[in-house]
């Protein structure tokens, strides 16, 4: 993955991407390494353990998913729950949820270890360091090369494992329920079992690492919420008839004190090439869980840097486009713990950082939806609301209760030192506010209206979708010039007449929603700045543009979100109420092209060029549907039945000076406008007839 441009990561990753970052973060020590552990707290109903580890993770899965599709934005979790709680929670969950996903892959070092052994004579420790280094330089390099190699890692484990499962089913089912270990299945009745459930979480840890790559993920609406619940199904399913395979036909006094627990049970049930298979299949998903942790960690500084929690250098990129300094300083952070602690102390603290970053999660979705901020349009939406998060959270807290004083304790240190860093180092360096502000506005405190704006910027950034119809809307976009001395109260009324028109709302109440909006994008040019005030309306359907330029330049003040900012051209969005979402990717489509393409949106001296310089690659012609013109032929025809060249595509139908709903059904009348778009190298002329077959 490469740069890019203005810094930002790009957008390289696909819904396989999704899967396997998810998935591959998830197999590894929960399931060839921690099922001895369980067995030996709760006997053969372990299984049960990870079964309802798996369903208690839901909830949490659906906010991760409608977070992620509202802000998809580097740094995961930690983004959401500073956006949502401001920056002192931000701060300790950021250091938290960083520090747990450490944990989680020095837990998967330690597994990797126990089955290395197996395979080399080495000393595991140094071989395990060694690994560590190299994941790390895979990192470095770049995370599409770090997601690709996932993808192929969780093949290896999903392919191996489901022989693995059939086999030890069909070999499970002959002995029965007497003939196997499983009898008796309550060894230590329901308190054992809701133990164990803690420590088990650890395994679906990985839930949320990908929601910290959002930002480098194509069409994260999609991809990120279905890529997490098919992950989260897989893997509870491999877990929960992995784990009872693994406790049928391992003999207890065995199982409880093996490290690598798959590796005994293949044994029973597979050839020697299966066996082989497993390990190597081990061996993979712990390379894959340190490489899907390191790049996911290494997203948290750097997004922590961004917001001046950290100091700046740590949020540089590398020439590869990706965080190293977040990269080089994970790696060391998980060679340190594989060193330090045992299997159960990191696998409690990891567990006991998971339970509350997910409960946090849960909250942030009360907290935004309740700040009822405009902007905030996720894709996804939990179902249930709020009750799936409230379920959520009760889990979490009762979760980390069952894990002991010592995993509270690290929980309660290391949120004492994350509080104390942000009120000595970042509090002096930041000055922004939660969407909690906003639920409290009521009473008395003061909202951040910057955040409206920045979660609009973060929904924009999601790139268009299949559906979002941008060159319809430039091109029934109205184009309009003022002169020098305008100022932007007179060139906003002058959009807000236009707008009215179309929308059928008052001029007065247009301009107020632009103010009231706050979301504007300024695109910065040596000759041609230009500013994109965005508007959300109850009244529309359509997302319609007006297009103010002017040759002198118009200031924008505080007022309207700028800082005195002078720009040639004014884009005024007016979006729909009923889906925000569109209406954001449109707007930050239109920024997107502004940043390169404002000199030649203010050189244009016609309607038309105007359009054309915002379709790139594509020409924009208008043609007045006149009786006694050269395109009257057109008029009585239906536009679905236009023979119009491939590619080429009526965008919009004026009639009157209204847009008019394009459908196929829609029948052209004498005196419609009618505009068409299409490739550059099929388009006719200015002045040619309309480009009909």
């Amino acid at each position: 993955m490469g740069k890019g441009d203005h810094g930002r990561l790009t957008r390289s990753l696909g819904l396989r991407h999704v899967f396997a970052l998810s998935t591959g973060a998830m197999l590894s020590s929960g399931l060839f390494l921690l099922p001895g552990i369980a067995a030996a707290k709760a006997g053969p109903a372990a299984v049960l353990a990870y079964l309802l580890a798996g369903l208690m993770a839901v909830p949490a899965m659906l906010s991760v998913s409608e977070l992620a599709t509202a802000l998809p934005k580097a740094g995961g979790a930690y983004y959401f729950l500073e956006r949502a709680l401001g920056p002192a929670v931000g701060t300790v969950a950021g250091f938290g949820t960083w520090l747990s996903l450490v944990l989680k892959d020095a837990f998967a070092m330690v597994g990797m270890s126990a089955y290395l052994v197996l395979v080399l004579d080495v000393n595991a420790t140094v071989l395990a360091l060694v690994l560590i280094a190299m994941f790390t330089l895979v990192n470095v390099v770049g995370s599409k090369a770090s997601a690709s190699m996932q993808l192929a890692l969780v093949v290896v484990v999903l392919g191996a494992m489901a022989w693995f499962i059939v086999e030890g089913l069909a070999e499970t089912a002959s002995r029965g329920f007497d003939g196997s270990n499983l009898d008796p299945f309550f060894t230590t009745g329901v308190s054992g079992i809701t133990a164990v459930v803690g420590l088990v979480f650890v395994s679906f840890g990985g839930l949320t690492k990908v929601a910290s790559a959002a930002e480098e993920v194509e069409d994260p609406s999609q991809r990120i919420p279905l890529g997490m619940a098919l992950s989260l199904a897989t893997a509870t399913v491999v877990y929960t008839l992995g784990v009872l395979v693994t406790i049928a036909l391992v003999p207890p006094d065995v199982l409880h004190g093996d490290l690598a627990p798959i590796h005994t049970a293949a044994q029973a049930v597979l050839p020697k090439i299966g066996v082989w298979l497993v390990v190597v299949a081990a061996l993979a998903a712990f390379s894959s869980a340190v490489n899907a942790g390191i790049l996911a960690a290494a997203r948290y500084p750097m997004a922590m840097a961004r917001d001046g929690l950290l100091p700046a250098r740590m949020g540089a990129l590398s020439r590869f486009g990706t965080p190293v300094v977040g990269v080089v300083m994970t790696g060391s952070a998980i060679a340190l713990v594989v060193v330090a602690f045992d299997i159960e102390s990191i696998a409690k603290m990891a567990s006991a950082f998971v339970l509350l970053t997910l409960g946090l999660v849960n909250l942030a979705v009360l907290v935004l939806r309740a700040s009822e901020i405009r902007s905030y349009a996720p894709a996804f939406r939990s179902p249930l609301y709020p009750f799936t998060q409230l379920v959520g959270m009760a889990i979490s807290a009762y979760l980390i209760v069952r894990l002991g004083v010592s995993a509270l304790v690290f929980v309660a240190i290391v949120s004492a030192l994350g509080w104390a860093w942000h009120h000595l180092y970042a509090t002096p360096r930041t000055d922004r506010a939660g969407a909690i502000r906003h639920v409290f506005r009521r009473w008395g405190r003061g909202a951040d209206e910057a955040l409206e704006r920045e979660i609009s910027a973060a929904m924009a950034g999601h790139g268009l979708r299949s559906v979002d119809d941008y060159p319809g809307l430039i091109a029934r976009a109205v184009v309009l010039s003022v002169p020098a001395g305008t100022d932007i109260t007179e060139a906003a009324s002058r959009a807000a007449a236009v707008l009215s028109d179309r929308i059928g709302v008052s001029t007065e109440r247009v301009t107020e929603r632009f103010l009231e909006t706050g979301s504007l994008w300024i695109q910065s040019s040596d000759d041609h700045p230009t500013a994109t005030p965005v508007a959300l309306f109850d009244a529309i359907q359509t997302d319609q543009l007006v297009i103010v330029r002017a040759a002198a330049g118009i200031r924008i003040p505080a007022a309207w979100g700028g800082s005195g900012e002078l720009v040639n051209a004014l884009f005024f969005l007016a979006g729909t109420s009923s889906d925000p979402g569109r209406s954001l990717r449109l707007a930050g489509e239109l920024a997107g092209f502004l940043h390169s393409g404002a000199r030649a949106c203010g050189l244009a001296t016609t309607e038309a060029e105007v359009k054309s310089s915002l379709l790139p690659g594509w020409a924009v012609r208008q043609y007045a549907l006149l009786p006694e013109g050269r395109d009257a032929g057109l008029i009585g025809r239906r536009v679905g039945g236009l023979p119009l060249p491939d590619g080429v595509e009526v965008a919009a139908v004026t009639r009157f000076g209204v847009p008019l709903l394009v459908e196929d059904s829609l029948v052209l009348e004498p005196d419609d406008q009618l505009t068409i778009v299409g490739p550059e190298g099929v388009m006719p002329t200015p002045g040619d007839p309309a480009p009909v077959v």
